[in-house]
C-alpha cells in the first residue's frame, strides 16, 4: 500500500503546501483519478488543523483498494464538530464538505492531539451531492453512503499505522 507522510507548520499558508504534497504523492502513484475530491477534503482538514489546533500537523496519505485515506494529525485533542451558521456565513461548512466528498470520515484522539481522517473514492465513483443544499443547510447534509466512524479500521479491518515518510 503506497503511503506518504509529511509534517507542516501550523498556519494557513501551510495548507497550500499540504495540497502540493498530496498532488506529488498522487502523481507518483498514478492517482490522477483522485484530483478533484481528495485535494478539497485535504484542504478542509488541513485548514481546520491550522485554524483550530494552532499547532503543526502531519498529513498522511495512503492508497489502497478501498480508496485514498487522508489523515491529519494535530496537537489539539478537541474533536471536530458540525457548527450552525447563517446561510450567508463564510465559515462553518468544512466538515459538511468533507462528509459530502468522502465515503466515510472520522476522528479520534491520539497521545498528543487528534487524528481526523477521510476515505475518498476515485473521482469517477465520487458521491453526488447538491452544493446549494450544502451551502444553505442548517444541519449537516446527509450524504448517501457517508459514514462517520471513530477510526479507519472500521472501514476495511486492514488499517496499518502510517510510518513511511515522503522523500
Amino acid at each position: 500500500m503506497p503511503t506518504a507522510s509529511q509534517t507542516f507548520a501550523g498556519g494557513l499558508s501551510s495548507v497550500r503546501d499540504a495540497r502540493r504534497f498530496l498532488s506529488a504523492a498522487l502523481q507518483a502513484w498514478d492517482g490522477a483519478h483522485y484530483d478533484f475530491g481528495a485535494p478539497q477534503v485535504l484542504s478542509e482538514l488541513a485548514t481546520n488543523a491550522a485554524l483550530h489546533a494552532r499547532s503543526s500537523y502531519t498529513v498522511t496519505v495512503a492508497l489502497d483498494d478501498d480508496g485514498l485515506l487522508l489523515e491529519v494529525t494535530d496537537g489539539s485533542s478537541r474533536l471536530p464538530r458540525a457548527r450552525h451558521y447563517a446561510p450567508d456565513a463564510t465559515t462553518g461548512r468544512g466538515m459538511g464538505l468533507v462528509a459530502a466528498l468522502s465515503l466515510e470520515w472520522g476522528a479520534s484522539t491520539v497521545q498528543a492531539g487528534k487524528t481526523v481522517w477521510a476515505r475518498v473514492a476515485p473521482d469517477e465513483t465520487a458521491l453526488e451531492f447538491d452544493l446549494d443544499e450544502l451551502l444553505s443547510a442548517d444541519e449537516p447534509v446527509p450524504v448517501r453512503r457517508a459514514v462517520r466512524r471513530a477510526d479507519p479500521r472500521g472501514a476495511s479491518g486492514t488499517f496499518q499505522p502510517h510510518e513511511a515518510k515522503a522523500s
